[in-house]
């Protein structure tokens, strides 16, 4: 009972208050910088030039029990230049032999600068096959920076999953359409 006693005295004389609870660290702001908007670029001048892109994509690929695997494609067109507006004139989807399979545009598409354009072929289209590819034909200012091409592909066989890319390579020479 003194025990208690006494235990109750110590509490009584250091006074019972709460514990204080840590506080947060203020937190860090990042420095602030005023918006700078980007240097001007003077728009891409001159005459207009006519161009020409191969792109490789693959509809399907071999698999070890001998039968395809088939692949959805995107392609994926990019004017990469930040001034240029630039037309897509003509995309076209060749097979493994060169064939002309499909035509994507109705009529000219233009691509504002930085603008993106994709097209899809889906993974039951077995028309491409294992050497399908693109030819996406634009047009645009002569000193326009060249478009960024690329496909995706994507596919699944079992429990795998497959997804690789390709891209494209402009030609010096563009084919007659």
């Amino acid at each position: 009972m003194n025990r208690l006693l006494t235990l109750a005295a110590i509490f009584a004389l250091c006074g019972c208050q709460p514990t204080p609870t840590p506080t947060a660290a203020p937190e860090a702001e990042e420095p602030t910088e005023p918006e700078v908007e980007p240097p001007e670029v003077a728009p891409a001048v001159g005459p207009s030039r006519n161009r020409t892109v191969y792109v490789p994509a693959y509809s399907s690929i071999g698999a070890p029990d001998g039968r395809p695997t088939l692949l959805e494609i995107t392609l994926s067109v990019r004017n990469i230049d930040p001034t240029s507006t630039i037309t897509l004139t003509h995309v076209d989807y060749f097979d493994t032999s060169g064939h002309r399979v499909r035509r994507y545009l109705r009529a000219p598409r233009t691509l504002a600068p930085l603008e993106t354009a994709e097209f899809f072929v889906a993974a039951m289209d077995e028309a491409g096959g294992s050497g399908a590819n693109f030819l996406v034909y634009w047009e645009g200012p002569a000193d326009a920076h060249p478009l960024l091409t690329e496909t995706v592909m994507v596919g699944h066989a079992g429990g795998g999953h497959y997804s690789f890319t390709s891209r494209g390579v402009e030609l010096e020479r563009p084919p007659e359409l």
